[in-house]
């Protein structure tokens, strides 16, 4: 017999809940369910929310937040903080400090205060969630039909929702290769090596892209002696190879080894304190206590129940979608590091933005990918936008090129970041920029001016012209510009 009852959900709001037999609740239609909690999850349940949506998110972990905030981008910026800070110390006598004897660190520390980083932030998603009067629910979303998502929830119950639209945002997971699986002692993924419980005196990474590179870059700095293996000739493959060059002069002093054009053959353990042995075609092997696989990430789709809906993901695991992030059904959308763009946090949240506002009924302006920035935490970090040299040589296009260093530049001597340049790629007729590359100590931070530069068609001109604080960093863009409008000032 259908009962029909009222409750109040934690939430704080009165909902109608049918339970028919026992077989579970049958909720109001939401308006949009959005399948993971990632940077494009819980952005694009935000901002639908916002738009007056009914939303629901749904994930699969115990935590809001995805990868990036539970063992991704915010745990691993904490680690890397602590590390530059350890590095900082070693100087602090140049500075008119005397700390006596040489600084140490204090790892169980360090892992409680990056614990407590991310517990703060799930508790602020928590938050978010109740004050936009976002349903959340923990467990496995699988989409049922074109109107309709299915939820395993965590504790064992099954439950549907109806939805007018779903949002796909998975994210992605570790590739693993089959002749190396990961035990979380002797082989780790960049998920597990976040909770060792010491630093250890050696490591191999195997990949050397963004994540192997800054891994690298932290545990060096605290002392570790890091091998890197890279297939490709060069580490961060896609970066612009003369800030990649500027970037190795530097990790090399960070206990760093990076062997590239190195085709891994098999990794053994040894049952020794040094743990495993690397085996690197036409090379000796490599011991060391631990291997840390960063060879990319898949994307999440298989067994979310696409076939329900006759979408495919293409032979990578991609989804493909439209410019508005609609896949071949028209009531399902798919955002972030399931469909083939740069698989990064910022880029899911705008893609997310973007698309929730077109189910909304609103018209977005479609992302410029090459206003896109890319960002490397390693120290000095690196960050981009457009495209590199060699990609524009690629592609025939005619650029002229603007470079100024940071070492002139006060400020960068008064924080000790005097490492690098910023290279600006201008189109020579109408002087439009082309790609911007940083590498120093603050690049990160100093990209999101090129970001909004590209967005609003600046020319490098306008840069030039545009008066910056003094003394800051910011200061070196403006040079940059000086360069390719008659000469850089302090140079």
């Amino acid at each position: 017999m259908l009962k029909l009852v009222l409750y109040e959900r934690y939430l704080g709001r009165l909902e109608l809940m049918a339970i028919n037999g026992g077989s579970g609740p049958l909720y109001d239609q939401y308006d949009l369910v959005v399948i993971g909690s990632g940077p494009g999850g819980e952005v694009g349940a935000i901002r639908a929310a916002q738009l007056g949506l009914k939303v629901a998110i749904v994930e699969k972990r115990e935590h809001l937040g995805g990868t990036c905030l539970n063992v991704g981008c915010i745990p691993t910026k904490a680690l890397l903080e602590s590390a530059k800070t350890f590095d900082k110390l070693s100087g602090l006598e140049k500075l008119g400090f005397d700390i006596g004897k040489s600084p140490k660190f204090k790892w169980d520390v360090i892992q409680e205060r990056k614990d407590a980083i991310v517990g703060q932030q799930r508790k602020g998603l928590l938050f978010l969630m109740k004050k936009n009067k976002i349903d959340h629910y923990h467990g496995y979303g699988t989409i049922r039909s074109k109107n309709a998502v299915e939820i395993k929830l965590n504790g064992g119950e099954t439950k549907t929702l109806k939805t007018k639209n779903t949002l796909i945002a998975t994210g992605s997971i570790v590739r693993e290769l089959p002749f190396a699986p990961s035990d979380g002692k002797h082989i780790h993924t960049s998920d597990t090596i976040l909770g060792i419980d010491r630093v250890p005196e050696s490591m191999v990474i195997v990949g050397g892209g963004i994540v192997g590179m800054e891994f690298a870059s932290c545990f060096g700095r605290f002392g570790c002696k890091v091998t890197v293996v890279e297939m490709a000739p060069q580490v961060i493959p896609y970066e612009d190879a003369e800030a990649v060059k500027e970037f190795i002069k530097h990790v090399k002093k960070q206990n760093v080894t990076m062997l590239t054009g190195a085709k891994l053959e098999k990794i053994e353990k040894t049952g020794k304190d040094k743990g495993v042995k690397v085996h690197i075609e036409g090379k000796d092997p490599i011991e060391a206590e631990l291997v840390l696989m960063s060879v990319g990430r898949a994307p999440v789709t298989s067994g979310i129940g696409l076939e329900n809906i006759s979408v495919r993901a293409n032979e990578r695991g991609f989804i493909e979608v439209d410019e508005h992030y609609r896949t071949a059904c028209d009531t399902v959308y798919a955002i972030g590091d399931v469909i083939p763009t740069a698989a990064l946090a910022h880029t899911a949240s705008a893609e997310a933005m973007h698309a929730v506002e077109v189910i909304a009924g609103h018209n977005p302006p479609v992302i410029n990918y090459d206003a896109n920035p890319s960002a490397v935490y390693t120290y000095p970090e690196i960050a981009s936008i457009g495209k590199t040299e060699e990609k524009l040589k690629e592609l025939g296009i005619e650029y002229e090129s603007a470079k100024f260093p940071f070492a002139p530049m006060a400020k960068a001597k008064i924080e000790g970041a005097t490492q690098g340049f910023i290279k600006i790629l201008f189109e020579p007729t109408h002087r439009e920029i082309l790609g911007v590359h940083i590498i120093n100590a603050r690049a990160t931070e100093l990209i999101a001016e090129f970001a909004l530069g590209k967005v609003l068609e600046t020319t490098v001109d306008e840069i030039g012209h545009t008066i910056h604080p003094h003394p800051t960093l910011s200061e070196t863009v403006m040079e940059a510009a000086h360069a390719a409008v008659g000469g850089a000032i302090h140079m």
